[in-house]
């Protein structure tokens, strides 16, 4: 299978592509690389799914449908509820159980990517380029400009909400007030992917990756970068051939943090010096899901690898090659992954056979498999919201 092969389809998933500049009206935004690229005009016909090892372990439970969401549209579970919103400005509750709906309210504006929550606050960027917190009744309790669309899910941490925007900054909001705390710009390659991802906090700084295949850290309380490192340095001679945007989220360990970057590497860093421990060649489909023990990615041809913790390989799988993989969840046992035919698909942990697998109502989906236990969300960009089961937890 070819290098452009595993690039069309990773596009075509919805990362798209986006001018780096602050306004996409010069140079527009592509939401799929389709009847313009050469290699995208056609696909090839995927090969049968291989049988599965033993009795299917994923079984469908209840759907509904919320809405369209789009990229970084993430469900989040608060006790017993699923907490969801979409591109309309709906923000929804429901039973994690059984999937009814417990209340809902409108906000005024659409919003521009998922929630996150905060005790009874709800934040939110919205769709007019603000950052806007929410009481659970839908009440705005602040609201700060941006100045520009946000594309990243908003991060939670230190007293602070920490949003990258597309004019290549990182803001951060004073929680309680919806003061400017900080910002910091950086310059950002011509092309970017169209892919949300989020920062994470931990010990008083905010990580984040960035296009170009950067990880920064930065001091949650000043603002001050305490480092930046390159996941995988851009190559080729093309915009395209240079997209090298971290993915997802990075996924921070004990002492070390974890990135994985799009035609590039999955690289491993000292969390508080940035100093580069390991860095293995992996082309990115979707971010790096894992524990203090493994690590889990898949690539752009659909190959899922697993590695240890400090970086060397266990097992890889094939049998999903061509599928359009995208990003991982892991539970005590399992992983799971959907790919762009709406095929939810379940690999044990230890040797990566294929044990489960579900079609889900939309091929298309907002984000990784949401997991808790032996049973788990799959949320797809038209807002069907889909809840499985593992028959063996």
């Amino acid at each position: 299978m070819s290098d452009r092969f595993g690039r069309r389809s990773l596009v075509k998933r919805g990362l798209g592509l986006a001018c780096a500049s602050a306004t996409l009206g010069a140079c527009s935004a592509i939401d799929t690389v389709s009847g313009w690229m050469p290699w995208s005009s056609s696909r090839r016909k995927l090969p049968e799914l291989a049988p599965l090892a033993g009795a299917n372990q994923l079984l469908a439970g209840w759907r509904v449908s919320i809405g369209p969401t789009g990229l970084g549209f993430v469900p989040v579970l608060s006790a017993s509820q699923l907490l969801l919103a979409n591109r309309a400005g709906q923000i929804a509750a429901h039973d994690a159980q059984s999937g009814e709906r417990l209340w809902t309210f409108q906000h005024r504006v659409g919003f521009s990517t998922g929630l996150a929550v905060e005790d009874q606050l709800f934040v939110l960027a919205s769709r007019d380029g603000r950052v806007v917190a929410l009481d659970r009744r839908g009440v705005q309790i602040w609201s700060a400009v941006l100045g520009a669309e946000a594309v990243s899910v908003p991060a939670l941490g230190e007293g602070l909400v920490v949003v990258r925007t597309s004019d290549s900054r990182i803001q951060a909001i004073d929680l309680e007030s919806g003061r400017p705390r900080w910002s910091i710009a950086r310059q950002s390659p011509p092309l970017v992917l169209r892919a949300t991802n989020a920062a994470v906090f931990r010990s008083g700084r905010v990580y984040l990756g960035l296009p170009g295949g950067r990880l920064m850290a930065v001091n949650a309380a000043s603002g001050q970068v305490e480092w930046e490192a390159l996941v995988s340095a851009p190559r080729g001679t093309t915009e395209i051939e240079r997209l090298a945007d971290v993915l997802g989220a990075p996924l921070i360990g004990d002492d070390d943090i974890v990135a994985l970057s799009f035609q590039g590497k999955l690289s491993s860093f000292e969390r508080t010096t940035g100093q580069l421990l390991w860095s293995r060649e992996l082309g990115g489909a979707g971010g790096v899901a894992g524990d203090r023990q493994q690590l889990f990615a898949a690539d752009d041809r659909g190959t899922v690898h697993a590695f240890s913790r400090s970086g060397a390989p266990q097992w890889r799988q094939e049998a999903l090659r061509a599928r359009g993989l995208g990003a991982p969840a892991v539970s005590a046992r399992h992983l799971f992954l959907a790919d762009d035919q709406g095929v939810l698909h379940a690999l044990s942990r230890e040797q990566g056979t294929l044990v489960g697998r579900l079609q889900l109502p939309s091929k298309d989906q907002a984000c990784a498999p949401l997991v808790e236990d032996n049973r788990g969300w799959v949320l797809g960009v038209d807002g069907a919201l889909t809840q499985f089961r593992i028959a063996s937890a």
